[in-house]
């Protein structure tokens, strides 16, 4: 083995970034899913009741779906940069409303 390779396996920052990936995918993207599955739910009922989007659950969603994104881009070594809780919470981007379409 050269020392190179040597080195690459002690490195902590490797071994760190494994432990980290393995805990996003077993474990808060569990979470994840099952937040997503109840303010669907929850979002279905209400639109059925009051004829509008819950727009705070709408928020939340938009802020899941922004570190939901932000997660796999680190897990799959697209990114170095660490989501929540390494980081700040990530707030969506504005979007313009002529970019939704139902």
């Amino acid at each position: 083995m050269t020392s190179d390779t040597q080195i690459r396996l002690r490195s902590g920052q490797t071994w760190l970034r494994l432990v980290l990936v393995l805990i996003y995918f077993f474990v808060i993207f569990e979470v994840v899913v099952l937040l997503v599955g109840l303010a669907m739910v929850f979002q279905f009922f209400y639109r059925l009741v009051k004829g509008a989007e819950a727009e705070r659950l709408q928020a939340f969603t938009g802020d899941l779906n922004t570190f939901s994104y932000a997660a796999l881009q680190y897990v799959t070594f697209n990114s170095d940069e660490r989501p929540f809780p390494f980081c700040d919470w990530p707030a969506p981007e504005e979007q313009d409303d002529s970019s939704i379409r139902y």
